[in-house]
């Protein structure tokens, strides 16, 4: 409910197609019944926030940190 709930605290970014086959498939849940909302949230990541990520200036002061540890070895 908390992740999967239309405007919830902790909602996943999916679309109201998998929401509802998610809330379905619930009822009697299966192991694979997250599968869908799994790889669209990984396509997400993949396309947007990961690359966003690597660009982010927490990043670059994370390598800038890592290369400054490895010339003082």
């Amino acid at each position: 409910e908390q992740f999967i709930k239309a405007e919830s605290p902790k909602e996943i970014n999916i679309d109201y197609h998998t929401r509802e086959q998610i809330k379905r498939s619930v009822k009697t849940p299966t192991l694979q019944c997250f599968d869908d909302a799994q790889k669209i949230v990984y396509g997400l990541m993949e396309r947007d926030s990961y690359p966003r990520f690597l660009r982010s200036d927490i990043y670059k002061a994370l390598l800038d940190s890592l290369a400054a540890d490895a010339s003082n070895v």
